[in-house]
C-alpha cells in the first residue's frame, strides 16, 4: 500500500473505497469551496456512499424517470456496433466514409467485476496506443473506454461514454452522451456545463496517459464532443469540438490542490478520527449554494446547517449577494425592523434602508 493509500485509508475509517467516476471528479471543480465535499471525493467516496454507510439514510437516486430516459438514449446510439452514432458524426462531416472502425471496449469484458474492469482498462490503453503510434486500424470511435486519472497519487478509474477521432485527426477527443433536450438559447446552461467538465475530466485522464507514454499532453487538446437529443423525440444532435477550455482550468486547479486538501483534511480532525463518524462529516467546511441540489445528495444536510446558522443562501444567491452586508439572516430581521444595535457600518446603514423601504412598498401594494 503506496503512503497516499495509507493516509485514505485511514481518512475513510473502514469504509470501503468506490469509483468516484468523471462525474464525481467533475463536481469537486463544481463547487470549489466545499471542503466537505472535496473530502469525501479524494477519499475515494462519493456524498451516496456517506449519506447510506455514514449517515444511515437512504441514498439519493436519479429519478426512475430520468435514469431510464438516459439508459434508452445511450442505448440508442451505441446499438448495433454504435452504427446509429457512427451516422451522426458523418451526416455533420465530423468522420469521413472510410472512418468506419468502431470498438466496444464493454463487449470484451462486460462484466462488473475486477477481473473485467482491468481487462477493460488494458484494452483501452491498447487501443489509445494504436493512434498514438499513427496506425492506421487505430479505432474511429472507441466505446465505453475505460482510463485511469491519478489525484493525491492514487488512480481513480473512469468510463466514458466514448472517444471520438478521424484518420487525419492525430488523437482522440472525449464524447459525452446526455439525454437534456437540445432548445438553442434556451438549454440550461448549467446542464451544458457540467456535461463539459465531465468530459474534460476524461480528457485529463488522456492528457495523464500520454505524459505516461513520454508524448506531449497537448496532444489531447483542449476540446470535448457532446450529443443530446432533439427535443421530444430521440433523434440525436451532436456538438463537436466544443471548446473546453475553462471547464479543463478549474478541474486542473482542483486536482492540483489535492495534495493540499489532503494535509488540510487532516489537519482539521482529531488523531484517529475518519470520515466513518457522522460527527466528522458534520464537522468538515461546506459550502452550500443553490446549485447543490444539481449533483450532491448531500445537499439536504448542507442547506439546514446553512439554515441553522441564519445563512441567506437559503433565500438564494441573489438573496446572499443582495444581503451580505448583514452577514446573517438574523442580522438583516434586526436592521429591517430596527432591534438589536444600530448599524456596524455604512453598508449595514444603507442596507437596513433598502429593507425597511421594500417592507413599505410591500405592505402598501398588499393592504392597497
Amino acid at each position: 500500500m503506496t503512503p497516499e493509500n495509507a493516509r485514505l485509508h485511514q481518512l475513510r475509517g473502514g469504509l470501503a473505497p468506490v469509483e468516484v467516476g468523471a462525474r464525481g471528479i467533475e463536481s469537486i471543480a463544481r463547487n470549489a469551496d466545499c471542503t466537505r465535499l472535496r473530502a469525501i471525493v479524494i477519499a475515494g467516496l462519493t456524498p451516496n456512499d456517506v449519506i447510506k454507510n455514514v449517515l444511515g439514510e437512504a441514498a439519493d437516486v436519479m429519478s426512475p424517470f430520468a435514469m431510464t430516459l438516459t439508459q434508452a438514449f445511450e442505448r440508442r446510439l451505441l446499438a448495433n456496433a454504435g452504427g446509429s452514432l457512427l451516422t451522426v458524426y458523418r451526416e455533420k462531416g465530423h468522420l469521413d466514409p472510410q472512418d468506419a472502425k468502431i470498438a466496444n471496449v464493454a463487449d470484451l469484458a462486460p462484466r462488473d467485476t475486477h477481473v473485467d474492469r482491468i481487462r477493460r482498462e488494458r484494452e483501452t490503453r491498447r487501443l489509445i496506443e494504436l493512434k498514438m503510434r499513427g496506425d492506421p486500424t487505430a479505432p474511429n470511435l472507441i466505446l465505453k473506454p475505460r482510463l485511469t486519472l491519478t489525484i493525491v497519487g492514487v488512480s481513480h478509474a473512469i468510463e466514458l461514454d466514448y472517444l471520438v477521432a478521424s484518420d487525419r485527426e492525430p488523437f482522440y477527443r472525449v464524447g459525452v452522451i446526455k439525454s437534456y433536450a437540445d432548445r438553442g438559447g434556451k438549454t440550461n446552461n448549467a446542464h451544458v456545463r457540467s456535461a463539459c467538465r465531465e468530459a474534460a475530466v476524461g480528457t485529463l485522464a488522456l492528457r495523464q496517459l500520454l505524459e505516461e507514454a513520454g508524448r506531449s499532453a497537448d496532444l489531447a487538446g483542449d476540446r470535448v464532443d457532446m450529443v443530446l437529443k432533439a427535443p421530444a423525440s430521440f433523434s440525436p444532435r451532436l456538438f463537436a469540438a466544443q471548446r473546453a477550455e475553462s471547464e479543463l482550468a478549474s478541474l486542473s486547479r482542483a486536482l492540483t490542490a489535492a495534495p493540499s486538501d489532503l494535509d488540510q483534511i487532516e489537519q482539521m480532525l482529531p488523531a484517529g478520527a475518519s470520515l466513518a463518524d457522522p460527527a466528522v462529516i458534520e464537522s468538515l467546511p461546506n459550502h452550500y449554494c443553490s446549485t447543490c441540489k444539481e449533483h450532491c445528495s448531500l445537499w439536504k444536510h448542507c442547506r439546514a446547517q446553512a439554515q441553522a446558522q441564519g445563512n441567506a443562501i437559503i433565500l438564494g444567491d441573489q438573496a446572499a449577494e443582495q444581503l451580505a452586508a448583514a452577514g446573517s439572516l438574523n442580522r438583516a430581521m434586526d436592521l429591517l425592523n430596527g432591534a438589536g444595535r444600530p448599524p456596524d457600518n455604512r453598508a449595514e446603514a444603507v442596507l437596513a434602508a433598502e429593507l425597511q423601504a421594500a417592507s413599505l412598498l410591500l405592505d402598501r401594494i398588499a393592504n392597497g
